[in-house]
């Protein structure tokens, strides 16, 4: 019966006549979506029993594939490709595919007449073992390799070359006896008689697989002959001598002038050529002795004898039935780690299968330990005594290290080693024999102690800073202890030959000491004579400069606190203390030449000679930088010359940031450090320019305020 279209179906006038349009519209559309399209075919000519790979969209299992009025059976579906067989009735037309929908065709499939079905003549050899190569003759057969399918006994079997009258074919091993089937692609199949299975030749293993000149050698396999007369045997192109012969096994006698490693090649009575595995002329090892008899577990143990070869992967040592790690060989002597968890034992040498044992045992010694230290400190070039177990007798069997410095082993037994301190840092002890390691718990203590050479000055008031000079200071000075006549110093600074120190209160005359660590300490050749201090000024340095240098001015009795520096013709300036006997201050504006006066706390006043007010020389110039502290914020004078005395005039810069400077005078300016994330850490120069001459300080680096950290003030 014919549907009707969505034009010839009755609809309702008006409103309902619409929605009627309206829904035929869409049943329609939604049909056209899933109606099957068949885009193309794969081939598009071919013989009955070609496969056709059908390419499109919108397949369905229920859908039908016919090509005439001939049903094309399916073999295999994917969701946009079905592949289908050409029956031998199918006529050439149109590929249709049949919906519930309808018949929808597709493109045009011409069908060719098929080639004669393939004929199977002859198989030569009719016998053979697996792996060899059997030609199969007939007719019809292709000249394409892949067309043509061949089986034995249901096996699949791998085609090496084709022409249509002979197919050359491997047997596959594994495979029993059975017929040859050919099958030709479109043109049928063909069947062989029965195909023998016979034994395949081979020789496996050689019974010894290495022995010397004139040794018997049994070679064992297959498919051998029992005629010892007509078998030949060679190695190396020498004739060996055949002793028997069975269908698994040849005897032979090695040839006298044998050397070197060849396979044997054996040609059977039957012209059959088979190669056995290589076999090695190779004397049995001898083993003369071994050294030490006695050790540890890691030790290394030498073997010396003879015949031994040069191939480490040919040589076995054992002890007890267990294998050592062989590290070297050659053909006198082998060297092997022995091995944790082995027992005592002869020492048994295995060279290509060839072996040998040793006359003594080998005891096993105890682990490697260090059980005492005697003594646990001590100066480069003294004793110390390693008591344990597991020692080698041989003192350059044993490594020793302190603290990462190679120690020398003076005298070793397997219980004690002397070992001579060396001239490095302090650390743990470390034994290695073998491949075993041994550590003590504590650590040796290498004693360095100090030399002190001279020092200056050799008298001074409280607050001199006394220079010590000489050796083994080292370089943390939270280690290094002074002391003057059994009164603490202050250390200001330490470098391994050098160390300066400062005269405290209440000192008296004496030597003075320094102590480093653990390492000891040594005292000054001569007393140091503490001068009454008595308040006065010995020297202004420098004498002359312009408003805004600083100035340094020595002498003795300065107070903690309080201190002024007049200049002539100026206010008083406060001055920074650094020591008893040196303060600094800075020449302020409006000063003149004239005499200089320190002023101290409660009115007493210091003449300090004359200082000269010169000029400040021509252009623009940063001279020092004095923070408060390094962190953003901070407060810094930059000191120099040629700067404006507004503020603003002064464009000062801090890499590439603009800083603006809060107060500023001809030799100073004030500001505080910019908080910008990208010039912390790291080393950048203060750039300034005053109308048009400009100038760089040295470098400064920003530092990270620590988080909830105090602000740590520069001191000055």
């Amino acid at each position: 019966m014919k549907k009707s279209t969505m034009f010839e179906r009755p609809c309702f006038r008006g409103l309902l006549a619409v929605a009627c349009l309206m829904t035929t519209a869409f049943t329609g559309s939604a049909t056209a979506q899933n109606r099957p399209v068949i885009e193309r075919i794969e081939p598009t000519t071919g013989a009955p029993g070609v496969e056709i790979s059908i390419v499109g969209r919108g397949f369905s299992p229920r859908n039908t594939f016919l090509l005439g009025n001939v049903e094309l059976p399916v073999v295999r579906r994917l969701p946009n490709r079905y592949t289908v067989t050409l029956p031998p009735n199918a006529p050439s037309g149109a590929v249709t595919i049949r919906t519930r929908q309808g018949d929808f065709a597709g493109p045009y499939f011409r069908v060719i007449a098929g080639r004669p079905a393939p004929v199977i003549t002859a198989v030569v050899p009719p016998s053979a073992p697996p792996g060899s190569e059997v030609e199969l003759q007939g007719q019809n057969f292709s000249s394409r390799l892949s067309d043509n399918l061949v089986f034995l006994n249901n096996r699949p079997v791998v085609v090496r070359a084709a022409t249509p009258h002979s197919l050359r074919v491997i047997v596959p091993a594994g495979v029993q006896d059975g017929p040859f089937t050919v099958r030709v692609v479109g043109a049928g199949e063909s069947q062989s008689p029965v195909f023998q299975i016979g034994v395949p030749v081979a020789i496996t293993v050689l019974e010894p697989a290495a022995g010397p000149p004139r040794s018997r050698v049994v070679l064992r396999g297959a498919g051998l002959s029992t005629d010892r007369r007509r078998t030949r045997v060679t190695f190396g192109g020498q004739l060996a001598r055949t002793m028997s012969a069975s269908p698994d096994a040849i005897t032979v006698t090695m040839p006298r002038r044998a050397s070197g490693a060849h396979p044997f090649v054996v040609t059977l009575p039957n012209g059959t050529v088979v190669t056995t595995p290589v076999f090695r002329i190779q004397n049995p090892p001898v083993v003369a002795d071994f050294a030490p008899h006695e050790g540890a577990p890691g030790t290394t143990l030498v073997v010396t004898g003879r015949h031994f070869g040069t191939d480490v992967r040919a040589v076995q040592v054992q002890i007890g039935g267990r294998p050592l790690r062989v590290r070297s060989v050659n053909d006198t002597q082998i060297q092997a780690d022995v091995p944790p968890g082995i027992t005592s034992g002869p020492v048994d040498v295995s060279v290509y299968a060839l072996s040998a044992r040793s006359r003594h045992v080998f005891t096993v010694a105890a682990s490697l330990a260090i059980t005492s230290v005697v003594p646990t400190s001590g100066a480069p070039g003294s004793v110390v005594v390693l008591s344990g177990q597991g020692f080698d007798a041989r003192p350059q069997a044993n490594r020793v290290r302190i603290g990462g410095t190679n120690a020398r082993v003076l005298t070793a037994s397997p219980n004690e080693l002397r070992v001579e301190v060396p001239n490095g840092p302090s650390g743990t002890i470390e034994l290695q024999v073998g491949h075993a390691t041994a550590r003590p718990p504590n650590p040796f203590i290498v004693t360095s102690p100090p030399a002190i050479v001279n020092f200056q000055p050799r008298s001074g008031p409280v607050g001199t800073l006394v220079t010590i000079v000489g050796r083994g200071f080292g370089d943390r000075a939270g280690i290094v202890r002074a002391d003057i006549g059994g009164i603490p110093m202050s250390v200001r600074s330490v470098s391994d030959g050098q160390v300066v120190v400062e005269v405290p209160r209440r000192a008296r005359n004496g030597r003075i000491s320094i102590n480093v660590g653990m390492r000891g300490g040594a005292g000054t050749p001569q007393d140091f004579q503490v001068e009454t201090s008595q308040r006065a000024v010995s020297a202004v340095t420098p004498a002359a400069g312009f408003a805004g240098t600083e100035v340094t001015v020595r002498g003795q009795g300065f107070p903690r606190r309080g201190i002024l520096v007049q200049f002539a013709g100026a206010a008083a300036v406060a001055a920074t203390r650094d020591s008893p006997v040196q303060i600094r201050a800075v020449v302020p504006q409006g000063a003149q030449s004239g005499p200089v006066t320190v002023l101290l706390p409660g009115g007493r006043s210091m003449p300090g000679g004359v200082f000269q007010v010169t000029a400040a020389p021509a252009g623009l110039r940063i001279t020092a930088i004095e923070p408060e502290c390094a962190y953003a914020g901070c407060r810094v004078v930059l000191r120099g010359f040629g700067f404006s005395t507004r503020a603003r005039t002064n464009q000062l810069r801090f890499g590439g940031v603009r800083v603006n400077v809060d107060a500023a005078t001809p030799t100073t300016l004030t500001f505080r450090l910019p908080n910008t994330p990208r010039l912390i850490n790291q080393n950048i120069q203060f750039e300034l320019r005053v109308a048009r001459d400009r100038t760089q300080s040295p470098p400064f680096m920003i530092i990270r305020r620590p988080t909830g950290g105090p602000t740590v003030r520069i001191r000055r």
